[in-house]
């Protein structure tokens, strides 16, 4: 079977690779011609304004899915006429604006950081984070009020800036039958907006709270007839749980389960768009995951398994990351403190 993925970044390669582990042959749409993942499948480096070379792309694959939220829409649209898309427009619509997203979250009661639309020409409130309404992401097109005073030219989105205790990150799976699967609450640490380390399962979480953040999963997952793996950022503040962002795709707080779980983000992915049964999301011990950012080892630290992307290395880019497994949060925490100078 043939399967697309729109988008060949490390994300696409990763999803490329599983694909192949259970036997399908992927194809690669990104414009981008250097693109780390063209290499791990069948690329097509064309432009998403090419609708000739989209169409060709649609009617060679049996199903299709997207590495990131920013697609362009029209080039989604004019592959889903051509064969499945998923997860689907539903969830394009709602993720690529963020006002839209936090009204939505909002209609499924589902708690966040109060929030407003802010237009350019308005004045700027002392305090906050402001953020674009489109295309931000690790860092990019957001700002802290406190600390600086933009002037953007876009629609933005402002937030109250929380003193929150620590983030988290749940991520969910829908298959195309409808079972549902979710990987354990995630621990993530942030360093200017980019994902630097999570910590699986998070530790000292209250019951309560993770059975809310499996809750608020599913209700999007189900809301959305969602087909595929979904993320949901988190803000823990004073005992209670707060929704940051949702990402409909498989997440960097998730490339933990390609060794941490019996069965990874990246072929449960696969299998909710195939129909197949979900594997299982079963932990075979403590995770840490390490991202590698600017560069990466000469020799991979002792004890840890290496993922490289096979990005050209610069200052702050992701270009691959180290997953520690042990059989205790102590173990785990031992065996890291020895490899994260690796990590900037």
């Amino acid at each position: 079977m043939k399967v697309g993925i729109l988008g060949a970044g490390q994300l696409g390669r990763m999803l490329a690779g599983a694909a192949l582990q259970l036997g399908l042959e992927p194809h690669l749409y990104d414009p981008e011609t250097q693109a780390c993942g063209h290499s791990a499948g069948r690329s097509w480096p064309f432009s998403y304004e090419d609708q000739d070379s989209l169409e060709r792309f649609a009617r060679s694959v049996d199903l299709c899915t997207f590495e990131f939220e920013n697609v362009p829409v029209q080039a989604v649209q004019i592959v889903s006429r051509q064969t499945l898309v998923s997860p689907g427009m539903a969830a394009l619509a709602v993720s690529q604006d963020r006002l839209h997203e936090k009204n939505f979250l909002r209609t499924l009661e589902i708690d966040s950081p109060e929030f407003r639309p802010w237009i350019p020409g308005e004045e700027l409130p002392e305090q906050g984070i402001l953020k674009t309404r489109r295309f931000g992401y690790d860092g990019k097109g957001q700002w802290d009020l406190s600390r600086t005073r933009p002037q953007p030219e876009v629609a933005c989105l402002w937030e109250e800036k929380l003193a929150f205790q620590r983030e988290l990150s749940q991520i969910g799976v829908r298959s195309r039958t409808g079972e549902i699967a979710f990987y354990p609450l995630v621990e993530t640490v942030q360093r200017n907006g980019i994902l630097c380390e999570a910590i699986a399962p998070a530790r000292d979480v209250p019951e309560a709270l993770q059975a809310q953040a499996r809750e608020w999963v599913g209700k999007i997952l189900q809301s959305l007839d969602y087909v595929g793996v979904l993320a949901l950022e988190l803000f823990e503040v004073d005992g209670r749980l707060l929704a940051n962002e949702m990402a409909p795709r498989v997440h960097n707080s998730g490339h933990w389960t390609d060794r941490g779980c019996r069965t990874s983000q990246f072929e449960n992915h696969w299998r909710a768009l195939l129909g197949w049964p979900l594997g299982s999301t079963e932990t075979v011990g403590h995770c840490r995951l390490i991202n590698l950012l600017g560069s990466v080892p000469e020799v991979p630290p002792t004890g840890t398994y290496a993922t490289y992307y096979g990005k050209e290395p610069r200052p702050g880019r992701k270009v691959g990351h180290l997953t520690l497994v042990a059989d205790s949060p102590e173990a785990v925490d031992a065996l890291s403190s020895g490899v994260l100078s690796h990590a900037t």
